[in-house]
């Protein structure tokens, strides 16, 4: 699969005709793997190159107010296994001032050679989101085109979203963001040196920082597995929060390994998924009383 990055008036490279999905597919749930199936159908049936169009991941100008669910280099992996082929990444303020017609025209049809777009039911596009689906669909048929327009997936009699999923975890339900996401909610980082608290009691523990544009779930301790490296996959108890028993700081992902018989664990690379809430963060009286409600907890976890 091939990244490209688009600015405007700098045309990227473009061979043969293709199927574009368009969107940001913040957490690419299964609303969005519907949108992505029916791209590599249309790509199949009319010999097309099936891509994405979406935007740089700048949470500084697209969407300030929503956190993040996945970061790009994650989307970019779900977009592979997807069997997208090509990735067309733009930067939000270079675009945002584009008209419906001038996007179709200059950035669709002009630049990605798109015989066929695909959107989502509440799809929004233009300057201030003037254009909806019906526009799109308008436009790219003028153009001699075509676009379809995906119905939402639902879970439960509820639309799936990106917003669901936030509700959910908002809520401590990991279940459910996990029914919505396809695939349980996850942290992936590189392991730091936390305040040595689990290593100094001999529990294998796995200290991601949370970045603060990230999507954080209720405070608390969950249900989780912690993969190593991209290989070897363990059980673990995570506590999502400040570590208030020892006088609180920044947000992060704390996580204590069950079956782990390894080494060293800093600087490795980790995948903590959430799998089920079991209980709020709070303040201890001293560490030997939370270490006996870790024991607690993992306990939980096991059963």
């Amino acid at each position: 699969m091939k990244l490209i990055r688009i600015l405007p008036g700098c045309p990227p490279p473009v061979s043969g005709r293709m199927v574009a999905a368009l969107g940001f597919f913040d957490g690419v749930h299964i609303g969005h793997r519907r949108l992505l199936d029916r791209v590599a159908e249309i790509a199949a049936a009319r010999r097309l190159v099936p891509a994405v169009f979406t935007f740089s991941d700048d949470a500084l100008t697209f969407k300030p107010d929503a956190s993040r669910l996945t970061d790009f280099s994650e989307k970019l992996e779900l977009f592979r296994q997807a069997g997208i082929e090509r990735v067309y990444a733009a930067d939000f303020p270079a675009f945002a001032g584009y008209s419906p017609e001038r996007f179709v025209s200059d950035v669709l049809v002009g630049t990605l050679n798109a015989d066929v777009a695909v959107c989502g039911f509440n799809f929004r596009f233009g300057a201030r989101a003037v254009g909806d689906s019906e526009t799109l669909v308008r436009l790219m048929r003028e153009a001699g085109g075509d676009a379809e327009v995906i119905a939402p997936a639902v879970l439960d009699g509820a639309v799936v979203s990106s917003s669901a999923i936030r509700a959910a975890l908002a809520e401590g339900d990991a279940l459910r963001a996990e029914r919505m996401l396809g695939r349980p909610f996850a942290y992936t980082g590189r392991v730091e040196h936390g305040r040595g608290y689990g290593h100094t009691e001999g529990v294998p523990t796995v200290n991601l920082p949370i970045p603060p544009y990230f999507a954080i779930p209720r405070r608390g301790v969950y249900r989780s597995r912690v993969t190593l490296d991209g290989e070897e996959s363990y059980p673990a108890v995570s506590n999502v929060g400040t570590r208030p028993t020892f006088g609180g700081f920044g947000i992060n992902c704390e996580s204590y390994l069950l079956d782990y018989a390894g080494g060293d664990l800093y600087g490795k690379t980790a995948r903590v998924e959430l799998l089920g809430f079991i209980r709020d963060e709070r303040k201890f009286e001293s560490p030997e009383e939370l270490y006996r409600q870790i024991e607690r907890d993992v306990a939980a976890a096991k059963n």
